[in-house]
């Protein structure tokens, strides 16, 4: 919308213009001085993901390394910790050039969103996995080999719970989205889910299983986030927070005109088909509570009050008596 100047800022401009018809940008109002902040920007690596979506992921995924944690311990017998230590975004050559090689590579498709993540487990993890796996203590090894291919399907019962628990991260964000390991590599720079200077979203988390402690990275693909950028920008609230009281007035008369359903519950009884098909208007039908019974009043089918019923101008009423305690 234009902004409407005042009468002195109108006087302003007319005075500069008759003294000199060159105007004096020291002697104007605010306003109409140049500003001259400037804020840095990489063209080289620009964020495509804004900062809220960037604490929705974090949020997200935070939760998943809690639950990969317990999932982990359990499959593993062991103490497991999954601790989520960085998000950032990077390009995807960065990405690659980051990671060890050897190291554990798996390609992740993601449906119905149609796009491909990455998820990395650093060697000094692996090799210990595969230990307890196979009976072993699980120490650390002192070198780094690349994986035989009984090795690599091995890690199948570890990321398939992995996937299990992203999957119910994600499902808030994606209906009925699957994720499903599709390519596995023990050297990284083989497989490209992207082009090389495609941003991406490095989620890094650390994994101490005893005494062994590594890295697992999942690289999501800023391009696949755009279809769903609006999901990941909603606010959520892990903490707690001053409501005003203004805030607690627009919740107390949104309250007030909300419509329930109220009911009264006179009492029950059993019969057979037998005895309803023989029902003829006169029939009196006995219940099981009493004349002077207070009866239960159902407010959205959950028992609120208790009350007797009566007559009020004409009409069957129901007299509230006493609140459920």
């Amino acid at each position: 919308m234009a902004e409407i100047l005042t009468q002195e800022e109108v006087d302003a401009l007319l005075a500069a213009m008759q003294e000199g018809g060159d105007l004096d940008l020291d002697t104007l109002p605010d306003k109409f001085s140049p500003q001259k902040t400037a804020v840095p920007y990489n063209f080289k690596r620009p964020d495509r993901i804004s900062k809220d979506q960037m604490r929705f992921l974090q949020f997200m995924h935070d939760r998943f390394a809690r639950n990969f944690s317990s999932v982990l311990s359990t499959y593993l017998r062991s103490i497991v910790e999954v601790e989520l230590t960085s998000i950032e975004q990077i390009t995807y050559s960065e990405f690659l050039m980051a990671l060890p090689d050897p190291t554990f590579f798996c390609v992740l498709g993601v449906y119905p969103l149609e796009a491909k993540f990455a998820l990395e487990i650093n060697p000094t993890l692996v090799f210990p996995i595969i230990d307890r796996l196979l009976g072993g203590p699980g120490e650390p090894v002192e070198e780094i080999r690349p994986f035989t291919d009984l090795e690599m399907d091995l890690m199948d019962g570890v990321i398939n719970r992995a996937l299990e628990e992203l999957e119910k991260v994600w499902e808030d964000v994606i209906e009925d989205v699957e994720f499903v390991a599709e390519v596995k590599e023990s050297s990284p720079h083989l497989i490209q889910i992207v082009a090389p200077n495609e941003v991406v979203v490095l989620i890094s988390f650390e994994v101490r299983i005893g005494e062994v402690k590594g890295i697992m990275n999942l690289c999501i693909p800023a391009i696949a986030l755009e279809p769903i950028s609006n999901k990941l920008g909603i606010e959520m609230f892990t903490g707690t927070r001053e409501i005003s009281e203004r805030d607690r007035e627009l919740v107390r008369l949104h309250v007030l005109n909300a419509v329930v359903k109220v009911e009264g519950i006179l009492g029950f009884t059993t019969l057979t088909i037998e005895d309803v098909l023989d029902l003829e208007e006169g029939d009196i039908i006995k219940l099981d509570t009493f004349v002077e019974s207070l009866l239960p009043v159902l407010v959205e089918d959950v028992v609120k009050f208790f009350g007797r019923v009566g007559e009020h101008r004409g009409r069957k009423a129901v007299k509230i008596e006493k609140l459920k305690e």
